[in-house]
């Protein structure tokens, strides 16, 4: 985004402010009695939910990834329950994902609710879900949310039948065209860096592998220590699934998206695998070079997760490859601590110095797979999913992720919510957030994103308003310096390709496909032999051993059988 692009921006928030008595708010009127906008057709007009009286009811949850349970006394929740009567006793992941998963399989013994994540595949093989298509009509809020994808959420079963409903990507927008500013931030796949590095080298803007390891290694020479402890400049997290960071980056070097082990031509939807390619080559003998000079510490490929969210918090690691999702617990500790020239914005690297949006396109809607399910032990799947068609009121929804009104946020003369610096303070705390909000649960179920249907936005991070006048003062001049009004600004906005995320493909594969033992053995040969090929003192020799060992590997039927399934889902 160019200066231009801010001040237009900027002139549009000045217009709605000062529209006090001029004009108001768009509103869609419903004629379902829900606030929500009406994306496509609505449900049958004689279907409604179960006419059973809402008494009291606890739903477990097992949650198939890190996180902690709200307490008991956290004002949003207890309203929540007062609203629903539904309590959520929740239990996050501890420890190995696939032992935990394939102990609760092996048993049967399933909690009510399942936040599949990258387990989806294991519990859809399983037959661990409930059915959810003759349910869905009967409910309006998620028929609305859902409808238009349906298909999506089919395709990701074998026998086609929906049994995971996606909890991101349903946007909601009005036709004024400024939709794109009422996105979240980017959190996608990108190398992160730390802002301070950047500011302290004139606010510069890598663009290649070579002028970004060039940085690290001089502001490294400069600041070998930061608060005490040794800085270190690159990390690379290769534990368990989350070795992507390990393992994704060449594919955007050459220009790729996020597909996780191949690349696709948009063209002529042609797959490849490239861990074994001269652009997986380039980048890890890159990494081989600076390892030997320091900028990589050995420990690095022996942290487990918790140990690399832990570095980050202290503010000493420069950059990495990740996704911002994946390290932003970390990332929550340092703005917790003022530490604001700590965080990160993404840069997309690439080759040549061309621009690569990594992952930062115009939002597709639903995917499909990418969110939890009801489970065949489930005590009482109608209530469940009347609770999930409840929280898509916008009412509800606005108290999740906004708050109590008077006490989270105001509503000033325009009727657009607003937050006082003390209110954003107590959001940027993960302590405070946790004791107090409702974003806990609206994470783990269908949410609305996007705009509310009086304008305002579907939460605080997303309000043209706060993300302007509320930033950090840190933030404010740091984006300034570069015509930027937000991190997402570091990569350019592309349109979707029009072909479905292949990781999508790979997590929810059938345990009989052709492919999926060819690439669980890829996914071993990366995970066990590439810490060593970047650590070794002879790259070339590391490189040819560990390339010669995909000749035993039939990864040809792989890519035929993603490129088939790739072609089946194009809709």
């Amino acid at each position: 985004m160019k200066t231009t692009k801010l001040l237009t921006l900027l002139m549009a928030v000045v217009i709605i402010v000062a529209s006090l008595s001029a004009c108001t708010a768009p509103v869609i009127d419903s004629s379902s009695g829900t606030s929500t906008p009406t994306p496509g057709q609505t449900a049958p007009a004689d279907a409604k939910p179960s006419d059973k009286k809402l008494e009291p009811i606890t739903f477990t949850m097992f949650v198939a990834g890190p996180g902690e349970a709200p307490p008991k006394d956290n004002k949003v929740v207890k309203k929540l329950q007062e609203i629903t009567g539904v309590t959520i006793d929740f239990e996050f992941l501890v420890g190995d994902m696939e032992q935990k998963v394939g102990i609760m399989i092996a048993s049967g013994d399933y909690p009510d609710l399942i936040g599949a994540g990258q387990a989806r595949g294991r519990f859809l093989n399983a037959g661990s879900f409930v059915a959810l298509d003759d349910y869905l009509p009967n409910y309006p809020n998620l028929w609305k949310h859902y409808e238009p994808y349906i298909e999506r959420l089919r395709d990701v079963s074998q026998d086609r039948k929906v049994y995971i409903l996606d909890i991101w990507g349903r946007q909601y927008r009005l036709e004024d065209g400024e939709d794109d500013f009422y996105e979240g931030d980017y959190n996608g796949p990108a190398f992160w860096i730390q802002k301070d590095v950047l500011a302290w080298d004139g606010y510069s803007h890598p663009k290649t592998l070579d002028e970004f390891f060039d940085l690290l290694e001089r502001y490294y020479k400069a600041h070998p220590t930061i608060d005490g402890q040794p800085t270190l400049p690159f990390e690379i997290h290769s534990q368990d699934w989350r070795s992507f960071c390990l393992k994704n980056a060449p594919q955007h070097l050459i220009g790729g998206r996020n597909e996780g082990d191949v690349v696709v031509n948009p063209e002529t939807l042609e797959v490849e695998i490239y861990q074994n390619k001269w652009y997986a080559r380039d980048y890890y003998k890159k990494l081989n070079e600076v390892y030997k000079k320091g900028l990589i510490h050995p420990e690095t490929f022996t942290r487990n997760y918790d140990n690399y969210l832990s570095v980050i918090s202290t503010g000493r690691v420069l950059a990495m490859f990740d996704q911002h999702w994946n390290f932003q617990d970390g990332e929550f500790v340092l703005v917790s601590e003022g530490k604001i020239e700590r965080t990160y914005v993404p840069l997309g690297l690439s080759y040549d110095g061309s621009d690569v949006s990594y992952n930062r396109v115009r939002s597709e809607g639903i995917i499909g797979g990418n969110g939890m399910g009801i489970s065949v032990k489930c005590k009482d799947v109608e209530r469940a999913l009347q609770f999930m068609d409840t929280l898509l009121e916008e009412d509800v929804h606005r108290l999740m992720y906004w708050g109590i009104e008077g006490e989270d946020y105001y509503v000033d003369a325009n009727g657009r919510y607003r937050r006082t610096p003390e209110q954003k303070a107590n959001f940027d705390n993960p302590d405070w957030r946790l004791a107090n909000a409702g974003v806990v649960i609206g994470d783990q179920f269908p949410k609305l994103e996007g705009r509310y249907s009086d304008g305002n936005s579907c939460s605080a991070a997303t309000q043209p308003e706060e993300r302007l006048e509320n930033q950090f003062p840190y933030d404010k001049e740091f984006y300034q310096k570069y015509g930027f009004y937000s991190r997402s600004d570091f990569l350019p906005l592309m349109d979707h390709p029009g072909y479905p995320e292949v990781w999508s493909i790979f997590s929810t594969m059938e345990d009989d496909n052709i492919a999926k033992p060819i690439f669980d053995e890829i996914t071993d040969l990366q995970n066990r032999y590439l810490p060593g090929v970047i650590m070794a003192d002879d790259f070339d020799s590391a490189w040819e051993e560990y390339a010669k060992r995909y000749e035993n590997v039939d990864y040809k039927a792989l890519e035929e059988e993603i490129e088939k399934q790739i072609r089946a889902r194009m809709r």
